[in-house]
């Protein structure tokens, strides 16, 4: 007690002094406990000293027994029974069940020296545990129950936080204590370790500024890529920072910070959540390391394996959001390690293989996570079999560490881009000087042949304009020979029709005399008026192109009725001999407004048109119809017929066809008849043509297309 008082009392004097105190207090409390099982007290007590649970947890090193319950048969009076002792297992490390739906017992005796404080805590980690309940001696026999789990309100807890933890008053006496475990989805592993509250409320603050820093590390990386996303117009950094986000929300959920701040009224979702967030972090991160190493570029196959892993994930998605979620988390587990490894393997590919060297800084973050990810794993599934640190340590530092290098290659792909970027910028530089250089000297070329095109150019000018003048005098004096051709066309029509007129009436006189009965004079005379009817029709079809090609001069609209002009027409060809014209207009036809000279020219050309090529004894058939919103009058002639090649032409100015060789003519006819209809919103056609005859078909609308027309 001396040397233990002069060390207490005299910290400065020894350094160590400290240290060398707990060890000494150890040892004295060890021989006490050695002297106490001589004397029948518990085996394997684990003795908590004054100074432990303050900077360090007090972990549990072989005073740690474990019972499987295979039918979750047994109480806690079962297990603590003198006939169960022998069938605890002795534990050397945490407890490993792996994926097991079994209760699990674990039993430990505590006691505490006389000077260590009696009120310690009891945490259990990882915060993935369904059901845990305590089994604290009353001191009368029974046992004291405290429940705790994922599954229950996180108000209940009477210690908050993301662990387990159970406060307990640890007497000096050894006593046994008993906690029964039990998963149904997750790996079944814990880890028990014993806390001083004022060293624990430190411990805490650590764990929750660590966090605290991931999360604001998140955040900002999450901002950073946003932003770059819009300046750069990438959608690449958008995705990653999708990705950060998922991989924050994956680490809240594992360390159990969602149920602590999210689902601390729905326990019984914690387990679901935490597996619907590893789902999507699976499917973002999967499409991500799909297209920031490019394998869809680099091999097709491996892009539709990780698109197989997405649609996979997607699936395990749906399930786990249903009340089957437990079934499927091993499977999803399994299906990140192995989409993991093969895209670690393909990478490898890449950087080996392929030697795509871009990847390399992307490829040592993913690395690094992916190891450290496996390891974890491993860790989690094996146990003490797998040496290292807590599977949520290795996990955290392997996050945090995939984050920062991640983040680097993004910033290098930044730079590598802006790098990019100004040799294009350079080389668009030089580019743009060379081309302004070439620009200069082409200038200069092109100035000095556009002076002498300008020469030239000045001397074609003059000869053009020189030219253009004896043009606009040639067409001068072409257009005043028109005009005096035109005048004596209009002159000698005008002169004809008088000595017709003349000629005319004398036949007509001669015809209804006494000589008129004599057979040759009555031939005669006929032939004398249709010859002056030909040179008659003949003069007005010059004197009508002639108004259409000067004047274009509008049309006189009035009331026209059709069937009227077409029957004086009629009568007008039909000579004294049997009568060829054979009107057809029984119907009522309604009147047109029109040109009534200018429609009677047009049926008139078409009658004479069909006699002239008719043989003399055949007759002409003339038809009137009314016909929707116009008429149609069909001149039906019995001539030879016109070829096909020259059906078309036919309405030509001065065309006329071979067969018509035999008979008199202008060629102006049919021609003056269509533009005359189509003055008027009409039309002349060929409507039918063969051995047997031709039919030409004027058609003449109503009032208000006229109007259009004119």
């Amino acid at each position: 007690m001396y040397l233990f008082s002069f060390f207490s009392s005299s910290p400065s004097r020894f350094p160590h002094a400290a240290s060398f105190l707990a060890v000494l207090r150890r040892c004295l409390f060890a021989c006490a406990c050695l002297f106490a099982l001589s004397a029948g007290t518990p085996a394997a007590a684990l003795v908590l000293m004054p100074s432990d649970g303050l900077d360090d947890a007090v972990a549990f090193s072989g005073t740690l027994g474990m019972l499987r319950d295979p039918q979750d048969r047994w109480s806690v009076a079962d297990v603590a029974a003198e006939t169960r002792r022998g069938d605890f297992e002795q534990l050397e490390g945490p407890l490993q069940e792996g994926f097991s739906r079994d209760p699990v017992w674990l039993r430990f005796s505590l006691s505490r020296a006389p000077e260590a404080p009696a009120r310690w805590l009891l945490r259990v980690r990882p915060s993935a545990l369904n059901e845990l309940t305590l089994y604290a001696p009353d001191g009368q026999g029974g046992f004291i129950q405290t429940v705790l789990g994922d599954r229950r309100p996180f108000a209940e807890r009477e210690i908050p936080d993301h662990n387990f933890v159970f406060p307990i008053d640890v007497p000096t006496t050894a006593s046994e204590y008993f906690l029964r475990l039990r998963n149904d989805g997750p790996p079944l592993r814990a880890e028990l370790d014993f806390w001083q509250p004022e060293g624990f409320e430190r411990q805490r603050t650590k764990d929750y500024t660590v966090v605290g820093l991931l999360l604001g590390a998140a955040v900002l990386s999450i901002c950073m890529n946003l932003i770059f996303m819009v300046w750069l117009k990438d959608s690449l950094y958008g995705h990653y920072a999708l990705y950060v986000l998922c991989s924050a929300a994956m680490t809240m959920a594992r360390q159990g910070f969602m149920a602590e701040w999210f689902l601390d009224d729905h326990p019984a979702r914690v387990a679901q959540a935490v597996l619907v967030v590893n789902c999507i972090s699976n499917v973002v991160a999967t499409a991500f390391m799909a297209r920031i190493f490019g394998f869809r570029h680099h091999w097709v196959p491996a892009a539709r394996f990780f698109d197989l892993v997405i649609v996979f994930n997607t699936a395990a998605l749906l399930v786990a959001l249903t009340d089957h979620h437990t079934a499927i988390a091993r499977w999803v587990s399994a299906g990140s390690a192995a989409s993991t490894l093969f895209g670690a393997l393909f990478v490898c590919y890449l950087l080996i293989v392929r030697r795509q060297f871009q990847y390399l800084l992307a490829a040592s973050a993913f690395s690094v996570g992916t190891v450290l990810g496996l390891y974890g794993l491993l860790k989690l599934w094996l146990g003490d079999l797998v040496p290292g640190a807590r599977p949520d340590r290795i996990y955290m530092l392997g996050s945090l560490t995939h984050l920062i290098l991640l983040n680097i290659a993004v910033a290098d792909r930044t730079r590598r881009a802006e790098r990019n970027y100004r040799v294009e910028r350079e080389r668009a530089m030089s580019i743009r000087i060379e081309a302004e250089q070439t620009l200069e000297s082409t200038v200069v070329r092109r100035t000095a042949e556009l002076a002498r095109t300008n020469v030239a150019l000045r001397d074609e000018i003059a000869q053009r304009g020189r030219l253009e003048t004896q043009l606009l005098e040639s067409l001068d004096v072409q257009r005043k020979a028109v005009e005096q051709q035109n005048e004596f066309v209009s002159m000698v029509s005008h002169e004809f029709r008088a000595p017709l007129a003349v000629i005319d009436a004398a036949a007509q006189s001669l015809d209804i005399s006494k000589s008129g009965t004599d057979p040759v004079v009555k031939l005669r005379t006929g032939r004398i008026r249709r010859s002056v009817q030909r040179l008659s029709m003949l003069i007005e079809n010059v004197l009508t192109a002639d108004r259409f090609q000067i004047e274009q001069r509008a049309l006189r609209l009035e009331p026209v009725d059709l069937a009227a002009l077409a029957r004086g027409l009629c009568e007008t060809f039909n000579l004294p001999e049997p009568a060829r014209l054979q009107l057809d207009a029984h119907l009522p036809i309604a009147e047109i407004r029109g040109d009534r000279l200018l429609i009677e020219i047009a049926l008139q050309n078409l009658m004479h048109n069909a006699l002239k090529y008719s043989p003399s004894e055949s007759c002409v058939r003339v038809s009137l119809r009314q016909v929707g919103e116009g008429v149609e009058i069909d001149v039906v002639d019995r001539g030879a017929g016109i070829a096909p090649a020259e059906r078309e032409r036919v309405f030509e100015k001065y065309f006329r066809a071979e067969t018509a060789t035999a008979a008199s003519g202008s060629g102006l006819g049919l021609h003056l008849s269509r533009e005359i209809a189509r003055r008027h919103g009409g039309d002349v056609t060929l409507v039918a043509t063969g051995i047997a005859g031709s039919t030409f078909r004027l058609v003449l609308p109503t009032s208000e297309r006229v109007a259009a027309a004119a």
